[in-house]
């Protein structure tokens, strides 16, 4: 269906085909919307989602010369935002979306000569291309929810971190503040969906499952549980204003 249509009631009603998280559609959809994914989020996030990833890298104490893993990185913006904090990383930005990555790349390549971009990686988070231990912090923005199987992502994820290392999840999550819930929920389950289908131009109605998908997810304590069953210790966690955002820390033992 064009995504300039809207659905019928019955249509409305039904989950999106793409919220069972089938690898192959997902990567497509996002190689669909690439090519305004940044702009879009700018738009839609009103620009306060350059903010919140700046406030979640600080979760992860970079210094000099750490490796650092941005899985699911998607066109790289929290891997600039990382080096932007400490320049002197040694990053790698990894997703199964070829679109995302191309666009990363261009990202990347109008930045060269002032600016040190992350080196991208074709890989998907169930399966990282990566030795044991080989990073000292790994970090997930809004592409955690997309892994078809949390628990074996999260495994995945502490595998390629060093003991010791850190992992940082940023992610939506249910508005915390009570007041502002029924505009939160009328703004992303309506506005945005119809505002993102429409200027990406998605035939998959690809914000329509970007959407479910929030709705799908975790809240932060049930997420935060979710984390202690893996190899992972130290999990805390904490909202961004205004309340629909939360980053998710935790170490390796």
């Amino acid at each position: 269906m064009n995504s300039s249509i809207p659905p019928s009631s019955a249509d409305a009603n039904k989950a999106h085909p793409f919220l069972d998280k089938p690898g192959e559609k997902i990567s497509g959809l996002f190689d669909e919307i690439a090519p305004r994914y940044d702009l879009l989020n700018r738009v839609l996030s009103f620009n306060i989602d350059v903010w919140w990833r700046h406030q979640a890298v600080k979760s992860l104490q970079l210094k000099p010369g750490h490796k650092v893993l941005d899985a699911c990185c998607g066109t790289g913006d929290l891997s600039m935002a990382a080096l932007a904090a400490e320049p002197n990383l040694d990053v790698i930005g990894s997703d199964f979306s070829i679109q995302m990555l191309l666009t990363g790349d261009r990202k990347r390549r109008q930045k060269a000569g002032h600016f040190k971009g992350p080196q991208l990686v074709h890989a998907d988070t169930l399966d990282l291309p990566f030795p044991d231990n080989t990073f000292d912090g790994a970090m997930v923005g809004f592409g955690m929810r997309n892994v078809a199987n949390l628990p074996a992502g999260l495994r995945e994820l502490s595998r390629v971190l060093k003991p010791g290392g850190r992992l940082m999840v940023l992610e939506f999550t249910p508005m915390t503040h009570r007041w502002l819930r029924p505009f939160s929920d009328w703004y992303q389950g309506k506005v945005l969906p119809g505002i993102g289908n429409l200027l990406s131009g998605s035939k998959v109605k690809a914000y329509s499952y970007l959407d479910e998908s929030v709705k799908d997810w975790p809240d932060g304590d049930r997420f935060a549980e979710v984390i202690r069953r893996t190899p992972l210790h130290a999990v805390k966690w904490r909202p961004l204003f205004p309340g629909n955002v939360a980053v998710h820390e935790a170490v390796k033992a």
